[in-house]
């Protein structure tokens, strides 16, 4: 924060600033669904379906769906991620992508969905995320093509594996569903993604990257070649 403020325009500047700076810490906050320490497997509830279409669709729970998202390069990186908005017209980060593709601003699709589910503090409503061309995901949508509903039913999740290896199975179950009657489920809009205005998102990212940190830096006059990456990765 400037140690001085001057002029109106100053002035009017810094007033948005702090205005945003209290409506990012009003935004809705979201419990994250993860495997507990020593933990391998959990059983969830789905509490949404990934299209209106489906036979258990509420529409005042609406659809799991898969966001098209940015993060800023580097260990803290995580901290800043926000929805891809090239499809608007420009997009910071894809420019940044276009710029150095090895520095790690690439396009990353996720899938979003309410579950249901004992981690540890009783049943509680989590927004589960995963990368949408893991394996996890692609069984959670060929379940949804093959059986009509993914809400009507418990599934196992067993993980595997650890890191960059780490592996999330999915099983359909034929107990008793837990009861999701009373349950209140996470905007997911609100909660679990979010759209930075173009003019802004250099300072969206730019508060967790310094260019000059990031190894690829050095490396932007190199040859380029195609990223590695598992769909498997974690953020």
């Amino acid at each position: 924060m400037a140690k001085m403020i001057k002029g109106l325009a100053g002035i009017k500047a810094n007033q948005q600033a702090q205005q945003e700076r209290a409506e990012a810490g009003n935004r809705p906050k979201a419990e994250w669904f993860k495997f507990p320490k020593g933990q391998q497997n959990i059983t969830v509830r789905f509490l949404q379906e990934l299209d209106p279409e489906m036979k258990g669709f509420r529409e005042d729970r609406g659809v799991g769906f898969i966001a098209t998202e940015h993060n800023a390069p580097g260990p803290d990186g995580w901290k800043r991620r926000g929805l891809c908005t090239i499809d608007d017209g420009e997009c910071y980060a894809c420019e940044r992508h276009k710029m150095n593709y090895k520095e790690g601003w690439r396009q990353k699709q996720n899938l979003y969905i309410n579950v249901l589910a004992d981690i540890g503090d009783g049943l509680k409503v989590y927004v589960l995320t995963r990368n949408a061309n893991s394996a996890f995901a692609q069984a959670l949508i060929e379940e949804a093509v093959l059986e009509g509903s993914i809400v009507d039913a418990n599934y196992r999740i067993t993980k595997t594996g650890e890191g960059t290896t780490t592996q999330w199975l999915l099983r359909r179950l034929r107990d008793e569903p837990f009861d999701d009657s009373n349950v209140e489920i996470y905007d997911l809009d609100k909660t679990a993604v979010r759209e930075v205005e173009y003019e802004k998102q250099p300072e969206y990212y730019g508060a967790v990257y310094q260019e000059d940190s990031s190894p690829a830096a050095a490396q932007s006059s190199a040859p380029r070649s195609a990223p590695q990456a598992t769909a498997d990765d974690e953020w």
